[in-house]
């Protein structure tokens, strides 16, 4: 499934599909592995998965692995993650887990090189790419493990592309990019600037011609989020590899 750049040369990542991938680890909600958490992700490799988790960067431009861009869901706390600094988030615990937010570095430890991590990386429009794109390449230096970088963000993709291409990239698509004409054109514009190594698709677009066509060029086609048996179905008819939650895949235990 490997292909061929003209300025970093052949990419091949094996590893991409090797293996399904628990969504934000292997949590469940209102438990002690609440999403993207150490528990989570350590459920998740022990349980020979590997692992996708949210990233964002917090004030003092830490890389912390949280979803939403306020506290007020998964936390006790409430408003934005952009204003806060990592000392302050750490006041906060994530759900019944009894810990806060872990930095990205956490997670890594935690992973120890034995499965793929999958790093999405949030963003809107008033997001500083630079820090956050280098606030995650800095966190990768020292790791020997499979990392992938991946974002709905055309963005952070090409920052990857430009500036740290030895990491694979994805580009994450869901009905925005799919469900006009204008978006799937603006699609092409974007593939061919970021030359994702991937991309990850929502299940419930799936199967389509989009899809179709990427995976017969040998591409790896990722999809998500995969939560029962019928996506399960389609997920294995149309992808290379699942990005899940329970019970899809891992079931109910």
């Amino acid at each position: 499934m490997g292909q061929i750049d003209k300025d970093t040369g052949p990419r091949d990542f094996p590893w991409l599909t090797e293996y399904d991938i628990a969504h934000r680890g292997l949590h469940s909600l209102g438990s002690a592995q609440e999403e993207n958490t150490l528990s989570a992700v350590q459920s998740a490799v022990e349980a020979g998965y590997a692992v996708e988790v949210d990233v964002r960067a917090t004030a003092d431009g830490i890389i912390i692995v949280f979803h939403d861009e306020t506290l007020d869901r998964m936390t006790n706390g409430s408003g934005p993650v952009r204003k806060l600094g990592f000392a302050q988030m750490q006041k906060y615990l994530v759900g019944n887990s009894g810990a806060p937010a872990p930095s990205l570095p956490d997670i890594l430890e935690a992973v120890d090189e034995r499965r793929p991590v999958f790093v999405e990386i949030k963003s809107s429009k008033d997001t500083d790419i630079q820090m956050v794109c280098a606030g995650v390449r800095h966190c990768f230096e020292g790791y020997g493990g499979p990392v992938a970088v991946m974002s709905f963000d055309p963005r952070i993709v090409t920052w990857f592309k430009r500036y740290m291409p030895k990491y694979a990239r994805g580009l994450v698509i869901g009905r925005e990019f799919l469900l006009s004409w204008r978006n799937r054109t603006a699609l092409s514009f974007w593939l061919k600037r970021t030359k994702p190594d991937f991309v990850a698709c929502d299940i419930n677009l799936m199967p389509n011609a989009f899809c179709s066509r990427w995976r017969k060029s040998k591409k790896p086609l990722l999809t998500w989020t995969v939560k029962d048996k019928a996506h399960e179905e389609v997920g294995r008819k149309h992808a290379d590899a699942l990005i899940f939650e329970r019970p899809a895949v891992a079931g109910n235990a």
